[in-house]
């Protein structure tokens, strides 16, 4: 029988930090870029500052790797509830990558989107990734 032992590897772990979103406006913002052969492993989400007062929407997803952006693919509205303040994991959550991407057809993008509802808060996103190649 062949063997088929893998020579792909990572050399290390990378964890990435968004810029602090002080009352985003209302849209999508692209916040983290990871290259290609980027394995997504966990993002964060941390509520510095809770929205307050209409029914706030921030959701965290991906633009790029040859597919059709996804706005919640990380996190839904359910798992980040931006009106409470504190650090949100997409681990186990319900969106379809919670556990995980690859991006292994183009770069792309960690994305946040937001509709604010009366006040928008503060948010800072961290993604834990390794790019195997």
């Amino acid at each position: 029988m062949p063997d088929l032992y893998t020579h792909a590897f990572s050399d290390n772990t990378r964890l990435a930090k968004g810029k602090t979103m002080i009352a985003p406006a209302d849209g999508t913002w692209n916040l983290v870029a990871v290259p290609r052969f980027t394995m997504v492993k966990t993002v964060w989400l941390w509520v510095t500052s809770a929205y307050v007062g209409g029914a706030p929407v921030v959701t965290i997803g991906f633009m790029g790797n040859g597919e059709v952006a996804d706005v919640d693919a990380f996190m839904t509205n359910v798992e980040t509830d931006p009106t409470f303040v504190g650090m949100k994991n997409s681990l186990h959550g319900s969106a379809a990558w919670a556990d995980g991407k690859y991006f292994d057809a183009a770069s792309g993008a960690i994305t946040l989107t937001t509709t604010k509802g009366t006040t928008a808060g503060n948010l800072i996103v961290f993604v834990d990734y390794a790019v195997v190649c």
